[in-house]
């Protein structure tokens, strides 16, 4: 038997009594699921909020006159680690670029009202996660001017040069940029903490120890937050983790001038950091949730931090 094309099969005599009336609905389409799932955004958010309001700390504090008599020792720091400083302060001064694009994906007019609910929702921690960020690349450009390694204005000019390549975020999709992210966190955590041990400049040793705790915040949330998300399928999350890790590449490779010269200044500054770690870290991160996941508080990258008690 053969049906007219677009239409339905013609009605057999015993089913003469049937109408147009009494015909099944088609199936309603299904939704794809939300991203981050509001439950866990909800679990997340709270810890990092909370523990960010209890890691702050000042720029000011840090860099004040008696520190900078008490603590700064610049004439320890060879030439590569003090190319090094300037690298980071490009990259963490790079962020209006970075919130601009931030912004474009996740307040675009054409998710789904359910989806921009919890868009706002992660919002929440985007202006905490960039007041963190510029909080870094103040300290830096305080740094640099007050201890004499760098003259204002020659600074103010090589900001505004490495300012001008635009950044384009690399994902649409937003689970997956949140790996990306996750991913670029937990790297310039490991490099922050990396400089830290390499360098002996006590008053750079406590500005990066700062820093990386910062980071290392950022990186908890969205471990965090993807393995909760994604809490009934971590095999899943792996395979999407893999795919990311094996295009990922940091914002300064797009933005910076002379990217690769600066890049080796970083690594010869800190030669204990090690890239490959990152991706590691994060898998063994997902294969310990999968292997004993409880549902609260889940030491993943920052054992540095320790876990987050609430009330505590």
């Amino acid at each position: 038997m053969t049906f007219p094309i677009g239409g339905t099969p013609p009605l057999s005599p015993s089913d003469a009594s049937v109408t147009s009336d009494t015909q099944l609905p088609p199936p309603a389409l299904t939704k794809p699921p939300l991203f981050p799932d509001p439950g866990a955004l909800d679990e997340v958010l709270y810890d990092y909020l909370r523990r960010s309001d209890r890691m702050g700390w000042s720029a000011y504090d840090l860099v004040d006159a008696d520190q900078l008599e008490r603590l700064a020792r610049v004439d320890r720091l060879n030439e590569a680690q003090r190319a090094a400083v300037k690298t980071v302060l490009y990259v963490e001064d790079h962020l209006p670029g970075y919130l601009s694009e931030y912004l474009r994906v996740m307040t675009d007019p054409e998710q789904p009202d359910e989806q921009q609910i919890v868009n706002r929702q992660a919002l929440h921690y985007t202006f905490r996660w960039v007041a963190e960020e510029d909080r870094h690349a103040h300290v830096l450009e305080m740094y640099l001017t007050k201890t004499g390694l760098c003259p204002k204005a020659e600074l103010d000019a090589d900001m505004l040069r490495e300012r001008q390549t635009a950044y384009v975020f690399p994902y649409q999709n937003i689970e997956q940029g949140f790996i990306y992210l996750a991913l670029q966190e937990k790297a310039t955590h490991l490099y922050y903490r990396a400089l830290a041990k390499d360098v002996d400049e006590p008053l750079l040793k406590s500005i990066l120890t700062k820093m990386g705790a910062d980071e290392a915040s950022h990186g908890a949330f969205f471990y965090d937050l993807l393995i909760k998300s994604n809490r009934g399928d971590l095999d899943a999350l792996a395979r999407k983790v893999s795919a990311v890790a094996n295009d990922f590449k940091m914002p300064v490779q797009s933005n910076l001038l002379n990217y690769r010269r600066q890049l080796l200044n970083m690594m010869r500054a800190a030669p204990s950091y090690k890239h490959p770690d990152v991706f590691a870290d994060m898998m063994r991160a997902v294969e310990r949730a999968a292997g004993r996941y409880d549902g609260e508080s889940l030491q993943l990258i920052t054992p540095d931090l320790g876990p987050f008690a609430k009330g505590g």
